[in-house]
């Protein structure tokens, strides 16, 4: 694909607006220009008429006719006019007049053009009236004059020629000198958008932070945009830096793993063995192999809801899942002698998946379980306001310490407490809750003290198509 400057393609369309806005400026100047100069034109002919009528003058003959001297007519030598009286006799006309010139005149009186072997004119027929021996007293004898007068339009394209001439020598002028301007400017002002481009090349996969230059976020126009991509950057930055994180989390767990089955194994062959005690160590590494394969799950898991986010399409029944889940744990919950008891409306749906649900659902029910000592209780309560499901789960376990809060929702984490095989699984719980909870635009927190139990809280967004029951009912 071709690659375009925007600074020249920004002076080109200027540059075109320019020449289209002085191609019309220069259109209606040269139109009023040819408006002017047709209008003197015509009062130039009307005037020369009226001088033509005004040196008629009596003949003193005995026919009582009336005459025009030529020569003291001042008239150019390339005009055609012709005087007539009213009997249609010839009184003067120019040299240059002939039957072509009389019949291209026509009956109209209007100032009118016209082509004369091969040449513009522009004339008028003038019917006047000359009063002869008029004195104080006495009107005079009227004798009708028709006059015919052209004179050719030359000095007029002569006139419009220069005018055009001079309007196009000072557009190109004018367009040369906006162009040379423009460029300075446009570089001028997108000297920030350049430098916001080299900066934003100066990217690598090793170094992604993004930094806008000053001149960027000094221009209110680049400024959203700069801090868009700082803010993009910076959380590609931390996505690279929790990737890493994850990979060699992901690579110790799997190798600890791998190590405690060699091991076992290694041990198992170190010496001959018991029928008995072959089949004890075989035992112990599939249990190995469980919980590795437990662990490859969650980290697929985890994998699959933070790329895939959840269909508003798709709805589930959150209140009908906690219970079903509920269920599921209440043969652990009787093992470790922990009470559950879940509290929930009639329905409660969400727009997620209820795979996704149950998944959310029973890690946060097995976190309670787990880390509640016999005799304590896990409690699961439903409740829907204001659009959204708001989901608590509360135990009565030995709570977390305040430092370890902030990290409850990364990847492979656990407390020192929750180290021990017994209770501790890869540290995925949460982290697989979060990234449910981000999938379907919800909310995850948790509270807890120390010797107080904990406390998680899980808000999410109530299905559009919802029909909502707002009575709560009570299942232990």
């Amino acid at each position: 694909m071709r690659r375009r400057s925007l600074p020249r393609r920004l002076i080109a369309a200027v540059l075109m607006l320019e020449c289209a806005l002085v191609a019309g400026l220069s259109a209606a100047t040269l139109l009023y220009l040819w408006r002017e100069q047709i209008h003197g034109f015509d009062l130039m002919v009307r005037g020369r008429a009226d001088s033509l009528l005004g040196q008629v003058h009596d003949a003193e003959d005995a026919g009582d006719n009336v005459a025009i001297n030529p020569d003291a007519l001042d008239l150019r030598g390339s005009d055609l006019w012709m005087a007539r009286d009213d009997g249609g006799r010839t009184l003067a006309q120019s040299a240059e007049w002939n039957s072509e010139a009389l019949s291209s005149f026509g009956s109209t009186q209007e100032p009118h053009d016209f082509r004369v072997q091969g040449k513009m004119f522009r004339g008028l027929l003038l019917h006047g009236v000359r009063q002869i021996d008029a004195e104080d007293g006495n009107p005079g004898i009227a004798r009708p004059v028709t006059i015919y007068y052209a004179s050719p339009l030359e000095p007029v394209y002569l006139a419009m020629w220069r005018a055009a001439r001079f309007l196009g020598v000072a557009s190109c002028l004018i367009l040369l000198l906006t162009a040379g301007g423009l460029a300075w400017l446009l570089r001028r002002g997108l000297a920030p958008l350049e430098e916001l481009s080299r900066a934003a090349a100066e990217m690598t996969p090793r170094h992604p932070r993004f930094r806008a230059p000053e001149s960027a976020e000094a221009t209110a126009e680049l400024a959203v945009l700069a801090g868009a991509l700082e803010s993009a950057t910076q959380r590609l930055e931390e996505a690279f830096m929790q990737q890493q994180v994850f990979v060699n989390d992901a690579a110790h767990e799997l190798k600890t793993a791998v190590t405690i089955i060699k091991s076992s194994l290694q041990l198992l062959s170190s010496r001959p063995r018991s029928t008995h005690e072959y089949a004890r160590g075989l035992e112990s590494c599939m249990a190995d192999c469980a919980r590795m394969e437990e662990l490859v799950q969650r980290m697929l898991q985890l994998a699959r809801f933070e790329r895939e986010p959840a269909s508003r399409r798709v709805q589930c029944d959150v209140a009908e899942v906690v219970r079903d889940v509920s269920t599921q744990m209440e043969r652990l919950a009787e093992i470790r002698k922990v009470a559950i008891a879940v509290q929930a409306p009639a329905s409660a749906p969400a727009p997620m998946e209820e795979d996704a649900c149950a998944s959310l659902l029973a890690n946060l029910l097995l976190n309670g379980v787990q880390h509640t000592p016999a005799g304590g209780s896990v409690t699961a309560a439903i409740s829907v306001d204001a659009g959204m499901i708001m989901i608590e789960v509360r135990d009565t376990g030995r709570g977390i310490a305040p430092e370890d809060l902030p990290h409850l929702f990364e990847r492979f984490w656990r407390g020192d407490n929750s180290r021990a095989r017994s209770t501790g699984g890869a540290g995925l719980g949460l982290s697989i809750c979060k990234a449910i909870v981000d999938s379907c635009s919800g909310e995850i927190a948790v509270n807890s003290r120390p010797g107080e139990g904990t406390c998680v809280m899980v808000r999410l967004p109530l299905a559009e198509s919802a029909g909502v029951v707002r009575e709560l009912s009570a299942v232990s």
